[in-house]
């Protein structure tokens, strides 16, 4: 096991590197002067008599965002003959990709195009809470469609089952963008149901700080329990057919009947005995939690105006906010590859039949 999660970790080096790439390639790419959209913030004045100490602070912000160095760890340049001939040129360290990673690594972006502040610092807090709301409604939705999946495969083609089967198909099938639209024109309509706030993740009149955890809590869950049940609800159905189909095939195998035949309840055959190997496909979806993160969220919390990575996303792709969405694109790259190895060592934790050393 050990040597296995030592493989994959190795494994991660070359996809994060190439990650690495393609966003720093789309960084450079990025129509526009980073320093002319970054020296807007700052205070300076761009008349005549300032133009020096304007200069001046533009070569501060070339230095700073290391636009002042070679693009690579080596360039390709022609000799200065009358035939010219392909030299390479070595910079060492010292260059736009090695300071770009360098900072990538510590969670350093460079700062917003919008609003000059630090991407990372901007992010951060909105990551964590599109990871939260995903994680909880998944954890929902398995609290909910794994006993779904059960009772129906302990009565296969019952009432239950084929009733229950209907109702979340039919869920499933309304879109995300529907079903969110719909429960906030019904329920946050002060001419239908003002049940639950219209936008945002707080009210910024009522909101205080300095608040308790518990009454913060207590002010946030009003703001969340429309988007928690869009997040919610079209899982329900996938999860629940994985795990009816997946007893369903335990049912038949041997050991199953070997239980039965040492006299042990059905209750327990099922729940203890063959529950365990159906919800191995399930792990799959543990591991998605973390790229649905970043992907999965945007038109969510665009709906519902929370302030979240998705909210983010969408936010930096209208305004050209181009080192945000790089950060996001990285993000979620690195989410992606963190997701598998995870369902890979639950796998392994799951089912010690799984061998991962050969």
């Amino acid at each position: 096991m050990l040597n296995y999660l030592i493989q994959r970790l190795l494994w991660m080096v070359p996809t994060l590197l190439a990650i690495a790439l393609f966003s720093f390639w789309i960084s450079i790419e990025a129509p526009g002067d980073p320093v002319e959209r970054l020296m807007q913030f700052s205070d300076d004045g761009s008349g005549s008599a300032n133009r020096q100490r304007t200069e001046e602070l533009k070569q501060e912000w070339r230095a700073r965002l290391g636009i002042d160095k070679p693009l690579f760890y080596w360039t390709i340049r022609s000799s200065e003959t009358s035939f010219p001939i392909p030299v390479p040129e070595f910079h060492g360290t010292n260059n736009q990709f090695h300071f770009w990673l360098g900072n990538a690594v510590r969670g350093d972006f460079g700062y917003s195009y919008y609003d000059g502040e630090a991407v990372g610092a901007k992010l951060w807090p909105k990551l964590r809470l599109s990871f939260l709301l995903t994680t909880s409604s998944l954890l929902l939705a398995f609290l909910i469609s794994v006993p779904i999946g059960v009772f129906g495969a302990s009565r296969p083609d019952g009432f239950f089952d084929r009733s229950s089967a209907l109702v979340l198909f039919m869920l499933y099938s309304l879109p995300t963008f529907f079903v969110g639209t719909l429960l906030l024109l019904t329920f946050s309509n002060p001419d239908v149901l003002y049940w639950f706030p219209s936008a945002g993740l707080q009210n910024p009149i009522t909101f205080d700080p300095d608040w308790s955890l518990g009454r913060k809590i207590k002010h946030w869950t009003p703001h969340l329990v429309l988007p928690f049940i869009t997040f919610t609800y079209g899982s329900l159905a996938y999860l629940s057919r994985i795990t009816r189909s997946g007893l369903a095939e335990e049912q038949q195998k041997d050991y199953i009947t070997t239980a039965r035949a040492k006299g042990l309840s059905e209750r327990k055959v099922l729940w203890k005995h063959s529950l365990r190997n159906a919800l191995l496909p399930l792990i799959t979806v543990i591991g998605q939690v973390f790229p649905i993160t970043v992907g999965g969220s945007v038109i969510i919390e665009t709906i519902f105006t929370l302030p979240g990575i998705g909210w983010e996303a969408y936010r930096a792709i209208l305004n050209y906010d181009y080192p945000v969405i790089v950060a996001i694109f990285t993000l979620g790259g690195l989410l992606t590859v963190v997701g598998y190895i995870v369902a890979d060592l639950l796998y392994a934790w799951a089912d010690p039949r799984i061998r991962y050393d050969r």
